[in-house]
């Protein structure tokens, strides 16, 4: 319940630094993560939430990623908003499926392999309790860029 969920100021540029050089230690199929994090963004948020978001996006770009590519995890300001980006050069996700990506328990049914469905349904989720917005870009083929895009505390 999002009355339970205890939201104060936080350095989410420590935090999407933090979380970016822990997954970084994965390296599953050699992906390499690099982060343009820029320093001092505050949001209000929960941190444990905040960084089950971020983990989730970082954990779907390995798991679709392809062997020896590339996650970029930035942030950055724009304006009175933070955007946090999770861009991948993996399999990337059709046009047609884009828009039912989000919901609990889809998956796409190809070759990605082993995968609840949640994980994006729980970042939607924790965007929405931070009033932050999800947006998708991709192509088939040529990898994803998840945004999500917060309001500044």
């Amino acid at each position: 319940k999002a009355d339970s969920i205890e939201m104060k100021k936080l350095d989410f540029s420590a935090l999407a630094q933090s979380v970016s050089e822990d997954m970084a230690l994965l390296r599953e199929k050699e992906i390499t993560l690099t982060a343009a994090i820029e320093p001092g963004i505050f949001v209000w948020g929960s941190a444990p939430l905040l960084g089950r978001l971020l983990g989730n996006l970082i954990g779907n770009a390995y798991r679709y990623g392809r062997e020896n590519g590339h996650i970029t995890v930035s942030l950055h300001s724009q304006n009175d908003e933070a955007v946090l980006s999770v861009a991948d050069d993996g399999i990337g996700i059709a046009k047609e499926n884009q828009a039912r990506i989000f919901q609990r328990f889809y998956q796409v049914n190809d070759a990605r392999g082993g995968g609840t469905g949640l994980g994006l349904s729980m970042v939607q989720e924790i965007a929405r309790l931070h009033g932050a917005a999800v947006s998708l870009e991709s192509k088939a083929g040529e990898g994803s860029n998840f945004f999500v895009t917060f309001k500044k505390a």
